[in-house]
Order: structure tokens, then sequence, then C-alpha cells
């Protein structure tokens, strides 16, 4: 994923500081760069709407918005057509203007999964399928990466070659849009290529 040209504009809006707090920790595993603005208020958000340059990212909690949803996000969809949206919520709104939603009843697998879609969605085709399937291969190098060892240590352990492993590393990266270590041991344990007690 391409964050470094440009910094993102990404709002976080909750009434619950947990919320916020949470989302901002997931944005930093899955290796999102982005500015962050936070509103716990309908009435802080609508201000950011209007006073964020070229804002790119809205993460809502539906409890922030007033009695009529539909209405609201219809005006929010309408003050920046260009930006995307995902709700957080109890349900999906019937009729929503946006797609995207994590709903309260969601694991930790989905959560990040829905994340990271979200934050990916514009990449190619071929890059979004290439997402869901690790080799073999590569499956094995992010095991030994989540586990702490070194490139040394993985082509040792692996019996390949160090620029072997630096290439898997590579397309890892670049197949699960996860640039961090902490990241990709994350995924890891929630796709159970690791047990939490094997961690360093």
């Amino acid at each position: 994923m391409e964050f470094e040209h440009k910094k993102m504009q990404t709002v976080i809006a909750s009434e619950q500081y947990l919320v916020r707090l949470g989302v901002k920790t997931l944005l930093n595993v899955i290796g999102v760069e982005s500015d962050l603005h936070e509103a716990d208020s309908f009435e802080e958000l609508e201000r950011l709407i209007n006073d964020v340059p070229d804002l790119n990212y809205l993460i809502l909690s539906d409890e922030l918005l007033p009695k009529k949803k539909q209405d609201c996000l219809k005006d929010i969809k309408g003050s920046c057509s260009l930006c995307k949206t995902i709700i957080i919520g109890q349900q999906k709104i019937p009729g929503c203007v946006f797609e995207h939603f994590i709903l309260h009843s969601y694991d930790r697998k989905q959560v990040v999964e829905e994340l990271q879609n979200f934050f990916q969605e514009s990449e190619s085709t071929q890059e979004k399928n290439d997402s869901c399937t690790l080799s073999d291969r590569e499956i094995d190098v992010l095991k030994t990466v989540a586990l702490g060892c070194s490139n040394k240590e993985i082509a040792d352990q692996l019996f390949i070659s160090i620029n072997t492993v630096i290439t898997h590393r590579k397309n890892i990266t670049g197949k699960l849009g996860i640039k961090t270590i902490s990241g990709l041991t994350v995924y890891a344990l929630m796709n159970h290529i690791i047990k939490a007690e094997e961690v360093r």
C-alpha cells in the first residue's frame, strides 16, 4: 500500500474514547500511516469534515449520529463525497449510503480484515486477489518473522539464501499490506500460524 507519498487524512468519530483508541491502535498494527483527527460529538465531526483539507477516510461509530441516521449519513456523503467511510455499529443500517461496516459482533480477525480491505480497496484487482493467498513458503517465512527471527536465522532454518528471505518478506508485506513486524505477528496469531506462547 502506498501511504508514503502524501500523508492521508483520517477522522475517527465516536463518543467513546476506548473505541477511538482501539481504532488508532489497529490502524498502527496494520501499517496505516495517516494524520488522525478525533471527533467525540456529531458537532465536532461536522467541524472536522469542513476544516480538514482533502479528507480521505472517515471511521464513524453510529452511536455518534442523531436519531435520523440515514439522513445524517446522506448529509455526510454530500459534504465529503470523495471521502471513504466505514460505519461501526450493532447492525448494518438499512438503505445506508455507505457500503463498509464493522459490526460489534465481529471477532478480532474480521475487524482487522474489514479495516485492511477498507484501506486497500483502491489497489488493483490483481493485488487484491494476491493479498489473500500466501504460498506455503511465504507462510513458513511469516511464521519465523513473527517469532522474532533475523533474516540469517530464517535462511538457516529454511535452508534458503538471505536474498530469498528478503524477497519472501517483501512479497508477504505486499500481499498483506502490513509493514510492521508487530502487525505481521498479530496477523500470524489471528490466523493461527503461530501460538501466543511461541512469541518471544
